[in-house]
C-alpha cells in the first residue's frame, strides 16, 4: 500500500502535468514489486527530472528547496560534521547561520539524522530539501575538501598528535575528570588564562594557563568540538567526546567574547548519572515511599522546583528510571537532550525551527504517551498544554524555577492559570537544593556553640542529644573537607485542605503553614535532619536555605 505522502506526490505530480496517469500506475505497481521510492523509480525511468521531485517534495514537506549547483559554499562549513556522518545519511551542510546549522536532504523523514547531526556538532538543525543526485555528486566533489578541511585547520595549531597543545588541552580535561568537576572555566584576563573547577557546586583556582598559550588552547578546544575557530566575535556552542578510557563522559562547551578574548566554559556530562536512584540522590525511606506513591499515580502533574544548578533534572532522571517498564509509553521534550535513556523516547526542542516546549506537548500527545517529561515549565502556553495533559490522563513531571513547594502554586497563578485547573491537575510539588557531603575520610565530630544550637531549635528533636560533624580536608577530597553532594527535598503533597486554598489564591507562607501542619518537612527541617546524620555540614545547610530565613 502506498502512504499518504506517497499518493500526494503521485497527485502533485499529475496536477503540474509532469507525467501521465498510465506512468503513475506502472511506478506504483514497481513500487509494490521491489519496495522503492516512488520519485527514485520515476527518475530511474525518465518520466521526471531529480530536481522536479525534489521541488513537489519541498512543497509537501514546507520546507525550502535548493539547487546545489547554484551555491556557493564556504569549505569552512565542512569542519562542522564529521564526513562519516556526512556519508551516512547521505546529507550536505550548507551554512551555519544565528546558531542554525542548515543542512541539505533528500529525505527530510529522517529525524534520528538531524538528532545526531545536532548531538553531535550542539546546533539547531534546519533542513532543506535538494536533488537526491546533486547531493550525491557534491559529496563526491567535496569529499576531498572536507578531509583537507580537518586536517588543514589541526595544522594551523599543532603540527602532530605529540604537540604540546592537545597534551594541554587532554591534561586539563583528565584532571578535571579525576576531580569530579563539573565543569572547566577558562578565562583570558590580562595577564593570564585563569583556570577554575567546579567541584561539588565550588569553584576552585587551578594553576593558570600561560598568557601566549591562551589562543590556541582555545583555537584546539573549538576544533575538537565543532566550532569555528576563525569567529571569535560570536558565542558558539559545540560538543566533544572523549577517549575510549573515559568512553562515560561528554562534554558541552559554550564560548563567550570579553575583553580579553573568550572565555570557555567545559560542561562535564558523567552519563551513569542517567541511572541514579531516589536513594543515591538522598532521599530518606519515608521520602522515598512518598515519591513512590506519587508517581505511580496514572495522570497529575508533578513540578520539581528550585534554582538553576538544584539537580531538578537529575530527580526527573530518578523518577523516569523507576517508572521506565515496558508497558508505558514514556516520551520526553529537553532543551537539551543531556543524557540518553534505554527504553525511554527522548527529543530536543528546536527554537530556530519553531519546535518549542508547547510544539512538542502537542505532538507527543497524538503517540498515545502515559507519562511526559517536559524539562522546564518557562511560560503560559506550555504551562496550559502540560496542564491540560495531566488532566487528560497522563503523567506529567516536570521543573520550575522558585524558591520553595508552595511557591510554585504562586508562580503558576502569575502566569494567570485559572486555580480551579492547578487544583485539579497538580498533585505533588518537590522543592530541592543540593548540600555538599562531608568528606567520609576527614570529617570530624563537634558541637555548635549555644548560640547556633538556640537559632535551630525549632528543629531539633526535643530532649535528645545532638551531634554535629564539620569539614577539615584531607588529600581524598583535595583539601576540600567535602566528597560529592546530596539533595534535600521538601515534598508538598496536595491533598484537599491545600487544594481547596488554592481556589482562594493564597500567598506562600499561608500554603507553607497548612502544609507543615500536615506534616511536611521544609527544606530546612529536611537539611537539618541530614546534619545530625553527619552526612553534610551545618553551614551548608543554613547555606542552602537562606530563603527559610525571617
Amino acid at each position: 500500500m502506498a502512504d499518504n505522502k506517497t499518493l500526494k506526490l503521485g497527485e502533485i505530480l499529475l496536477e503540474d502535468g509532469l507525467i501521465t496517469h498510465d506512468q503513475l500506475l506502472e511506478a506504483l505497481h514497481l513500487q509494490e514489486k521491489d519496495g522503492r521510492k516512488l520519485g527514485e523509480i520515476l527518475v530511474h525511468h525518465g518520466y521526471v527530472t531529480d530536481q522536479q521531485i525534489s521541488k513537489v517534495l519541498a512543497r509537501i514537506y514546507e520546507l525550502p528547496f535548493i539547487s546545489l549547483p547554484d551555491t556557493v559554499i564556504d569549505e569552512k562549513i565542512f569542519s562542522i560534521l564529521p564526513q562519516k556522518v556526512i556519508s551516512r545519511y547521505q546529507v550536505f551542510p550548507i551554512e551555519l547561520k544565528d546558531k542554525c546549522l542548515v543542512v541539505a536532504t533528500n529525505n527530510p523523514l529522517d529525524v534520528s539524522a538531524f538528532q545526531e547531526i545536532q548531538y553531535i556538532t550542539g546546533y539547531q538543525v534546519r533542513p532543506v530539501i535538494a536533488g537526491q543526485q546533486d547531493i550525491a555528486k557534491h559529496l563526491e566533489k567535496y569529499g576531498e575538501s572536507m578531509r583537507a578541511s580537518l586536517v588543514i585547520k589541526e595544522s594551523q595549531e599543532v603540527s602532530s598528535q605529540n604537540a604540546p597543545i592537545i597534551k594541554l588541552v587532554e591534561s586539563i580535561i583528565i584532571k578535571a575528570i579525576k576531580e569530579r568537576a563539573s565543569d572547566i572555566h577558562l578565562e583570558p584576563l590580562k595577564d593570564k588564562m585563569r583556570l577554575r573547577f567546579r567541584v561539588d557546586g565550588v569553584l576552585y583556582e587551578k594553576s593558570p594557563v600561560p598568557l601566549y598559550l591562551a589562543r590556541k588552547v582555545i583555537s584546539r578546544i573549538k576544533i575538537i568540538s565543532g566550532m569555528d575557530v576563525a569567529d571569535n566575535r560570536r558565542p558558539q556552542d559545540g560538543r566533544m567526546s572523549l577517549p575510549e578510557e573515559f568512553k562515560h563522559y561528554d562534554i558541552r562547551v559554550s564560548t563567550l567574547p570579553n575583553i580579553n578574548g573568550e572565555n570557555v566554559v567545559l560542561r562535564i556530562l558523567d552519563k551513569s548519572f542517567a541511572n541514579f536512584s531516589l536513594e543515591s540522590l538522598g532521599m530518606n525511606a519515608a521520602e522515598i515511599g512518598e515519591i513512590k506513591k506519587l508517581i505511580e499515580r496514572p495522570f497529575g502533574m508533578i513540578l520539581v522546583t528550585g534554582p538553576t544548578g538544584s539537580g531538578k533534572t537529575t530527580t526527573l532522571y530518578a523518577f523516569l528510571n523507576l517508572l521506565n517498564e515496558t508497558s508505558k509509553n514514556i516520551i520526553t521534550v529537553e532543551d537539551p537532550v543531556e543524557y540518553r535513556l534505554e527504553g525511554i523516547n527522548q527529543t530536543a526542542i528546536n527554537n530556530q525551527a519553531g519546535y518549542t516546549f508547547a510544539t512538542a506537548i502537542r505532538h507527543i500527545l497524538r503517540h498515545d504517551p502515559n507519562v511526559i517529561m517536559v524539562g522546564e515549565v518557562r511560560d503560559i502556553e506550555t504551562a496550559e498544554i502540560a496542564i491540560r495533559a495531566a488532566m487528560t490522563g497522563h503523567l506529567v513531571l516536570s521543573t520550575l524555577h522558585t524558591n520553595t513547594a508552595a511557591g510554585a502554586i504562586g508562580r503558576l497563578l502569575d502566569m494567570t492559570i485559572e486555580p480551579f485547573l492547578i487544583r485539579s491537575a497538580v498533585i505533588a510539588v518537590i522543592a530541592q537544593r543540593l548540600v555538599r557531603r562531608l568528606c567520609p575520610h576527614c570529617k570530624k565530630d563537634y558541637q555548635p556553640s549555644a548560640e547556633i544550637l538556640q537559632s535551630i531549635a525549632s528543629y531539633l528533636p526535643a530532649n535528645k542529644p545532638v551531634a554535629f560533624a564539620k569539614p577539615v580536608g584531607c588529600d581524598k577530597c583535595f583539601k576540600t573537607g567535602y566528597s560529592g553532594r546530596v539533595a534535600i527535598y521538601e515534598i508538598l503533597s496536595l491533598r484537599d485542605a491545600t487544594r481547596n486554598m488554592i481556589l482562594k489564591s493564597p500567598n506562600e507562607h499561608d500554603i507553607t503553614k497548612m502544609a507543615v501542619s500536615k506534616g511536611m518537612k521544609t527544606l530546612r527541617q529536611a537539611g537539618i535532619l541530614k546534619a545530625l546524620e553527619k552526612v553534610t555540614s551545618l553551614e551548608e545547610v543554613m547555606r542552602a536555605t537562606l530563603s527559610e530565613e525571617e
